[in-house]
């Protein structure tokens, strides 16, 4: 039986804060695989996050400089830059934009670097090792790996896609280039929502509807936390951006007068000190508020087990389907939350409130009241769906040892 050895390739992980998510996953990725090499695109940051012995790290650089901006403009004379050109006009229906044209030629020009780091990964490898190149997310670097799969048979090359590398909506020109030359090429793509399978066929139009597939991702299994009905504890956890809407949830609690909430929230960004001044300047005495900063999502997880929160809430204009929310249905703590990208596949009714995305500050405060109104059996109620869907649709241990048995099978 030959070894295995795979290439996951991240924006962050295991440098920086960002993609926490695969502080899970990479544990089941090591046990499925002989080796695995992490490539991360994060040049200057230390290693904060632990990895399994079997991972090794390494670095690649595929940021553009002016001058690179300027040498993609090469990228006209790729037939693949007029073969996307059409399908922007022909299937999207899009107008060639200024903003367009410059996200396509990056695209293509970052793509082929990765595509020529691939190649020198191919020609290392030891005989007999079978390889996968795997990226974390549905972008350049999935285009670069379609390119090498593409000419070279031999190597199995995938990608998962999220939220903002779905939607067009989440680009600043509303695009996302190169859907078609991706889904045709990659062994498969993994989408974490149905939504973004729905997307893709849909939006996207892709012809090769068999390389987009489903697979989850998911969180560890924790306990059930206690109601507790001398305190309403309410938490968010974000970046403080403004797809993330944090200032939304300060307006809601600021139409609240009737009864003492203790607000938590968990991350940072560019919008926290106005976030913060805010909160200061609108809330009235009986909501008091935490803004904790960055913290490791460990500590994350151990605050929600120590304090047991009331509510869970997230009112983000795009999504994929937040890892947030899962780890907040492990506790069995009741998620609010706003419908957009995959978010109403795991937020419902029944195990929280799923809001209309253009929700206002009263509509939210209204459903704040309305989850503290309940009794203590139709809030646990809540708590024990929250824990149920969890459980279903979002275990890692479960999801994750499917997802490596899938990768083995292409």
């Amino acid at each position: 039986m030959s070894r295995t050895k795979l290439y996951l390739f991240t924006a962050d992980f295991p440098f920086g804060t960002g993609e926490t998510f695969l502080e899970t996953e990479i544990i089941y990725l090591a046990n499925g695989f002989d080796e695995v090499k992490i490539i991360s695109q994060n040049t200057t940051s230390n290693q904060c996050r632990s990895i399994p012995e079997k991972c090794t790290v390494e670095r690649i650089d595929l940021l553009v400089s002016r001058f690179d901006k300027m040498k993609s403009l090469l990228g006209i004379f790729n037939p693949l830059f007029w073969q996307e050109r059409k399908i922007i006009k022909t299937v999207y229906g899009k107008k060639l934009t200024k903003g367009i044209v410059s996200t396509m030629l990056i695209s293509l020009y970052r793509a082929i670097k990765l595509k020529a780091r691939v190649e020198l990964l191919k020609k290392e490898n030891q005989q007999g090792v079978k390889q996968f190149f795997y990226s974390y997310w549905c972008d350049d670097v999935a285009l670069g790996l379609a390119m090498a799969q593409k000419e070279k048979s031999t190597i199995f090359c995938l990608s998962r896609m999220h939220g903002w590398d779905v939607y067009f909506e989440a680009s600043r020109v509303n695009y996302l280039p190169f859907r078609h030359f991706i889904s045709d090429h990659l062994k498969v793509i993994f989408a974490i929502s149905q939504k973004g399978i729905d997307y893709g066929l849909n939006v996207w139009k892709v012809k090769n509807k068999s390389a987009l597939r489903l697979a989850r991702l998911g969180v560890k299994a924790q306990n059930i936390c206690e109601i507790n009905e001398n305190q309403f504890l309410l938490v968010s956890c974000s970046n403080v951006i403004p797809l993330k809407r944090v200032e939304l949830i300060v307006r809601a609690l600021s139409e609240m007068n009737d009864f003492q909430i203790h607000w938590v929230h968990f991350g940072d960004g560019l919008l926290l000190e106005d976030s913060i001044d805010l909160a200061g300047n609108m809330l009235p005495s009986n909501i008091t508020y935490d803004f904790k900063g960055r913290v490791s999502n460990q500590q994350v997880l151990e605050w929600y087990a120590m304090n047991n929160p009331s509510a869970f809430i997230n009112v983000s204009t795009t999504e994929g389907v937040p890892v947030s929310i899962m780890e907040a249905m492990s506790f069995g703590i009741p998620v609010i939350a706003t419908n957009v990208g995959g978010t109403a596949e795991i937020v419902n009714n029944g195990n929280g409130y799923i809001l209309k995305a253009n929700l206002t500050p009263k509509k939210l405060a209204e459903t704040i009241k309305s989850f503290h109104r309940l009794t203590p059996t139709q809030k646990e109620l809540k708590q024990k769906a929250c824990f149920e869907t969890w459980k279903k649709h979002y275990n890692a241990s479960d999801n994750f040892s499917q997802f490596v048995n899938t990768i083995h099978d292409l």
